[in-house]
This record gives C-alpha cells, structure tokens and sequence, in this order.
C-alpha cells in the first residue's frame, strides 16, 4: 500500500503515475508474504494500466485486469474468512476458559 503520497491510492481515486496523468484506481491487488509492494489495476479511456510501486507501469489487456481484479476480490474474502475464522476461535476459547474455571471453583 503507498502511505507516503499526496494522492489518494484508494479505489475510484484519479491519481497521476510518471507523465500519465488521470488515471482511475479500479483495484488494489495485495502481495502478502513477499515484502513486495502491493500492485495496482488502473484505467484511462479504454486503456488498462497494471502499476508496482518501484517497479513501473505497463499497459495489460482487458483479460489480464479482469484477472488481477478477480485474484484481489479473491484475498479480500479469504482475509475476511480468516478474520471470521479467528473471532469464531476466540469466542471458542473464552467459554472453555470459563467452562474450566467453573469446574474448578
């Protein structure tokens, strides 16, 4: 994620990259796990950009955007899943914690 800007890297935001001005963020793609920058999905006009902090941006199909949007609804999901999964656990836990300590009371 870019912390460090006067733009707004948000979905819908417009934000300018090198000399291409005015371009919209469709998607933000997050690459968890390889300390690499998270990637972004951004059009203008009917033209789709794929752009890496550091890294640059490059022109890709519509198949190639539909694709990276897909994989970033993908690891949304999984993230709330996992968000899901562990407040289940907890809840879970809490009530054997109290579950034991009435037994041993």
């Amino acid at each position: 994620m870019i912390k460090n800007s006067k733009q707004a890297w948000e979905v819908g935001q417009a934000v300018n990259v090198g000399f291409i001005k005015g371009l919209t963020v469709i998607a933000k793609v997050a690459t968890p796990g390889d300390s690499a920058p998270d990637s972004y999905v951004m059009a203008r006009g009917t033209q789709m950009y794929s752009f890496v902090p550091h890294n640059g941006i490059s022109k890709i199909s519509d198949q190639e955007a539909r694709n990276l949007v897909a994989k970033a609804a993908w690891q949304r999901m999984n993230a709330e899943s996992a968000a899901m999964l562990a407040a289940q656990d907890a809840t879970r836990a809490a009530a054997f914690r109290a579950e034991l300590m009435a037994i041993s009371a």
